[in-house]
């Protein structure tokens, strides 16, 4: 069983909508802001609890870059010493980004070869199922109130 790195570095640029990992096996991975909120792996974002992943689900390196407040970064904080929470400007902020999954979520040209390798790549009707879905999202049903 191998261990999966860990990052050495995390460094968000905000003019460049860029978030760069330094991985303690040299690897470096820079992901857009707009691909990291396509990958959010919250309950929300994958569309129910059923429909969350251990990996991120490969359709969303084929999504459309967005610049808008969904994509821009307002704070990240650490989770214990395993990942990050992404605190988003349209307030959303409820994914947890663990290492293992920031990893498999890497875009450089060597990672994408090997998800290509593994057979990890979406038919064009998924590609198009999934903007759908993710440009409409649902709206919630539900109205909770709180007193406190």
């Amino acid at each position: 069983m191998t261990t999966m790195p860990k990052p050495t570095s995390i460094t968000a640029d905000r003019k460049k909508a860029e978030l760069t990992i330094v991985w303690e096996d040299g690897h470096e991975s820079v992901y857009s802001f707009s691909l990291l909120r396509h990958a959010c792996p919250c309950a929300e974002c994958a569309g129910g609890h059923e429909n969350m992943r251990r990996d991120p689900d490969p359709v969303v390196f084929y999504l459309p870059t967005e610049d808008s407040p969904r994509t821009h970064i307002k704070a990240i904080d650490p989770v214990g010493n395993y990942g990050i929470n992404i605190i988003w400007e349209d307030g959303h902020h409820y994914g947890i980004y663990n290492w293992g999954y920031l990893r498999k979520l890497c875009p450089c040209e060597v990672c994408q070869r090997e998800r290509e390798a593994k057979g990890l790549v979406p038919d064009e009707e998924t590609i198009a199922r999934e903007i759908e879905r993710r440009m409409n999202p649902p709206k919630p049903q539900l109205k909770m109130e709180f007193k406190l």
